[in-house]
C-alpha cells in the first residue's frame, strides 16, 4: 500500500530513527549504530524513504526530516556510550541552517566524537567543493565522516581516497565473486593498502547471507552491515 493512500496528513512527528548495527567481526560486537528514518503510521508497519520520501520533498521538507532524525538520535544515545551516524544528503550540505542546527546539537553533547554523517559516495562527488566545506565542518565539531554506497569498481578510487573521511562502506553485492575476477580482487588489495595508510576504515556493507559474510571475513574487512547481521530496529534490545 502506497504512503500517500495511508497518511493524507503527513507529519514528522511520526518519524523515528531504527538502529541498524555495524558488527565488528573480530568479537561480534557493536562497533557502532546507523540511524535510519522510518515512518510510523498507525496499525501499519513501518515505511522506509523510498515509501515516502517522496513527500517530505513535495513539502520542502528534506533538511528538517535530517535534523528531526538527528535530535532524537542524538536524545536516544546521549546517555549510552556507543557510536552512531545520520545519514545526510547533498540538499542537507547545501543548506546553511544545517551546520547550525548542528552546532547547536553538539555545544553540551558528551563525547560528540561519537557521532558521524553518513553520504553517499554520488553526492560527495556531484559537488566536491560543498562536500569538503561540510567535512570542514564536521571536523571543527569533532564529528566524523562515513562515505557510503561505494563500488569497488568504481573507476573515481583515487579522487575518493583523497576526500577527508574517516571510513568507506564497501557494497557486499559487488564482491560476489571477486575471487574469480582479478581485476576487483587487485583493486581491494589496493583499497586495503590505502585505506591503512590514510587511517580510513573499510565497512562491508549489505551483508544479506552467510556466504557473503564469509567472504567479507575472508577478504579482510573487520566491520560489516546488513540484514544477515541485524535489521534495523526502533530499539537496542
Amino acid at each position: 500500500m502506497q504512503i500517500s493512500h495511508v497518511n493524507q496528513d503527513f507529519s514528522l512527528d511520526h518519524i523515528i530513527p531504527f538502529f541498524q548495527p555495524i558488527v565488528d567481526l573480530t568479537n561480534d560486537t557493536v562497533w557502532r549504530y546507523e540511524c535510519l528514518a522510518r515512518l510510523l503510521d498507525f496499525d501499519q508497519p513501518s515505511f522506509v524513504p523510498s515509501e515516502f520520501l517522496f513527500l517530505v520533498e513535495r513539502r520542502h521538507s528534506v533538511s528538517q526530516l535530517t535534523q528531526t532524525i538527528f535530535s532524537r538520535s542524538a536524545h536516544y544515545f546521549r546517555n549510552i556510550n556507543v557510536a552512531w551516524s545520520v545519514n545526510v544528503s547533498l540538499e542537507d550540505m547545501l543548506d546553511p541552517q544545517i551546520p547550525l542546527f548542528l552546532s547547536a546539537q553538539l555545544l553540551h553533547y558528551p563525547n560528540p566524537q561519537r557521532v558521524s554523517m553518513e553520504i553517499t559516495v554520488k553526492n560527495a562527488l556531484e559537488n566536491l567543493s560543498v562536500f569538503k566545506e561540510f567535512a570542514d565542518f564536521c571536523k571543527s565539531v569533532n564529528i566524523g565522516i562515513t562515505l557510503d554506497h561505494f563500488d569497488l569498481s568504481s573507476s573515481e578510487l583515487e579522487q575518493i581516497l583523497d576526500l577527508p573521511v574517516d571510513a568507506i562502506k564497501v557494497s557486499g553485492k559487488v564482491m560476489q565473486g571477486i575471487e574469480d575476477n582479478t581485476t576487483l580482487t587487485r583493486a581491494l588489495g589496493y583499497l586495503f593498502e590505502q585505506a591503512r595508510k590514510r587511517n580510513i576504515v573499510l565497512i562491508a556493507e549489505h551483508i544479506e547471507q552467510s556466504s557473503i559474510l564469509e567472504s567479507m571475513k575472508n577478504l579482510g574487512f573487520r566491520y560489516a552491515q546488513g540484514f544477515y547481521l541485524s535489521e534495523p530496529k526502533s530499539n537496542l534490545e
